[in-house]
């Protein structure tokens, strides 16, 4: 029942910073609801860059955060990724390429 809620509350953030129509597509998380690691991807890694150094991902974290504590739980990381990084490193397969989740911010 808790890992719904976590999906429910990512999907809620996910639906909100979507709208900000900067290359971000979707966010999924691995591990426990309580302790999840939680990944923003983008479609390219021009697009992660330009909203990382324009500060999106301030905000983003933020909503993550307050998204979690309302199901008392925590992220133990925040990653930003990339449909294109994952083509390149992993060969489109997000099972083998979230198993080595990186870029913690």
């Amino acid at each position: 029942m808790t890992e719904r809620k976590l999906i429910t509350v990512l999907t809620d953030v996910c639906e909100s910073v979507k709208s900000t129509n900067n290359g971000f597509v979707w966010l999924t998380h691995v591990g426990h609801w309580r302790a999840p690691q939680v990944i923003a991807v983008f479609n390219t890694e021009q697009e992660k860059q330009r909203a990382l150094t324009n500060g999106w991902d301030i905000d983003f974290i933020n909503q993550v955060n307050i998204a979690l504590a309302s199901i008392k739980s925590a992220p133990v990381g925040i990653y930003f990724d990339s449909e294109e990084e994952c083509k390149k490193v992993s060969g489109g397969n997000w099972d083998r390429h979230l198993s080595k989740v990186k870029n913690l911010h």
